[in-house]
């Protein structure tokens, strides 16, 4: 029967809500503790006759069990736990190994206690700006409390997928795509995190979660090439730039140097001389029209030599 609502809890913020709401999950969990702490002997007369019915069929199947034909025999494979119920409850966990068991009042379920690779779907995700992502991970988890992994969720290997997928949706949308592409190592740490504290109380330990692949489209991936082409290009022009403006100050101060003695720009003037006369076969000399007779008859004797 559905409890009526007040107008105040209507009105009321949402932790005070969850506070009223509170004693009600608390009378919940104190009513599971004690159904689970009593000895379920409701039916004691006859569940002592099935186990008396089992003791003698594992008596006389005595001399079957060597040969391995006994129903009373199970084997517990290397990597699993056998989990024991009597008559629907919990009993015991047995090793990897062969055991007899009560076929009238026990059964018994392997649980897998190896590290398991679990593949999460690809997730569609929304991005913080607005962005459209396709995200899928992997998942490496293993159980260590093989009570709880067997009592304390239905079908945990299910519910590590969802919960994994859900959370992949949440962090993924609370980061810009520029953290996603660069951060990849703190979004799996993080991701970790979460799934292994929610997975805790089932008996699930977290080793790893890795995102495989962030897919974007064709028309994003273009964007963001020609936006990286032209921040490229911005910066090539900025340090062509700022080096010719470095070689201008030195042109400068090298003309400055110059103008102060004469003989530095007939000095430059057979540097250049020398370069034209060795580049190629140049048999053409640039002479300026205000050079003294004595220096053109030395530049010249450079070019010779240097072209011979």
């Amino acid at each position: 029967m559905a409890r009526a609502v007040s107008p105040m809890e209507l009105s009321a913020p949402p932790n005070q809500a969850l506070m009223q709401d509170r004693p009600a999950q608390v009378l919940m969990q104190d009513s599971l503790r004690a159904a689970e702490a009593q000895t379920g002997a409701g039916a004691s007369t006859q569940n002592d006759q099935s186990r008396m019915v089992g003791n003698l069929y594992g008596s006389c199947c005595l001399f079957c069990a060597p040969c391995g034909c006994a129903k009373n025999l199970f084997t517990v494979q290397q990597g699993y736990v056998g989990i024991v119920t009597e008559f629907g409850r919990y009993h015991h966990t047995l090793p990897p190994g062969r055991h007899t068991f009560n076929i009238m009042s026990e059964q018994i379920k392997p649980m897998n206690m190896r590290t398991v690779c679990a593949d999460i779907p690809a997730q569609q995700v929304m991005t913080k700006d607005n962005l459209s992502v396709l995200a899928d991970a992997v998942c490496f988890y293993n159980v260590f409390d093989a009570q709880k992994a067997a009592f304390g969720v239905d079908n945990y290997a299910y519910a590590i997928s969802m919960l994994s997928q859900v959370t992949i949706r949440t962090v993924i949308g609370e980061l810009l795509l520029s953290e996603i592409l660069s951060s990849r190592h703190v979004i799996n740490a993080r991701l970790k995190t979460l799934i292994d504290e929610a997975t805790d109380p089932w008996g699930i330990k977290v080793d790893r979660v890795e995102l495989k692949e962030i897919k974007i489209s064709e028309q994003m991936q273009r964007a963001m090439g020609a936006k990286a082409e032209a921040g490229q290009e911005a910066e090539a022009k900025i340090v062509q730039a700022n080096a010719q403006k470095d070689a201008a100050v030195i042109l400068k101060q090298a003309a400055m140097e110059m103008a102060g003695e004469p003989n530095a720009i007939k000095l430059q003037w057979f540097e250049t001389l020398r370069i034209i006369a060795t580049q190629g076969r140049n048999t053409t000399i640039i002479v300026p029209d205000n050079i003294e007779p004595a220096t053109a008859l030395a530049a010249k004797a450079i070019a010779a030599s240097s072209s011979s």
